[in-house]
């Protein structure tokens, strides 16, 4: 996995051949065929150990509006610093252009990144909301939704489209605008 996910990044998905991968990794092509069912299947784990770098496996509990400011505060600095990875914003282009020919690719990736980091927000804002941290009428998956609309704003596509270096030149200054926005939007 690990010469597959260099090779994706040097040369492009549509690039890289078995023969190019196994000369990389120093085994044989039946031994890529054991553990991947094809191309696409390689990078959908090389994906998947990609968001892995970034999920926390439990997101913090939530008893009190501190500890809801504390853990959205750590979210967000983490979110952005991996964001702000130039190998993320590359394996996001890879992902997205190998998302229009394999879509199902396209699915897992979303749901073991977007959707699951979506769902560990929703879990806190659940939280929050129970213990009274909270006082809004959305629901949870809507707050989370907005909250990482208030923190990735424009900075990454940007970035994708090779437009900016650095999605986020301010990280703490732009969790902490995206942290008030949120608590005192949702009071």
């Amino acid at each position: 996995m690990a010469a597959a996910r260099s090779l994706f990044f040097k040369h492009g998905f549509e690039k890289v051949s078995t023969d190019m991968l196994a000369r990389e990794a120093a085994v044989s092509k039946a031994t890529i065929y054991r553990y991947f069912q094809n191309m696409t299947d390689l990078l959908g784990c090389v994906a998947t150990a990609e968001v892995c770098r970034f999920r926390d496996a439990n997101p913090p509990a939530v008893t009190s509006r501190a500890e809801l400011q504390d853990g959205l505060t750590a979210f967000g600095t983490r979110l952005l610093t991996f964001l702000n990875d130039p190998e993320t914003v590359a394996f996001a282009c890879l992902i997205h252009e190998e998302a229009r020919h394999a879509p199902d690719m396209g699915l897992t990736f979303y749901d073991a990144a977007f959707q699951q980091t979506l769902d560990d927000l929703a879990r806190m804002f659940g939280q929050a909301k129970d213990c009274g941290a909270l006082k809004t009428e959305f629901a949870p998956q809507e707050i989370a939704e907005d909250f990482i609309a208030l923190l990735e704003g424009h900075g990454f596509k940007r970035a994708q489209l090779g437009l900016s270096g650095l999605p986020y030149p301010d990280v703490p200054s732009k969790v902490n605008r995206a942290v008030t926005t949120l608590l005192r939007a949702h009071g």
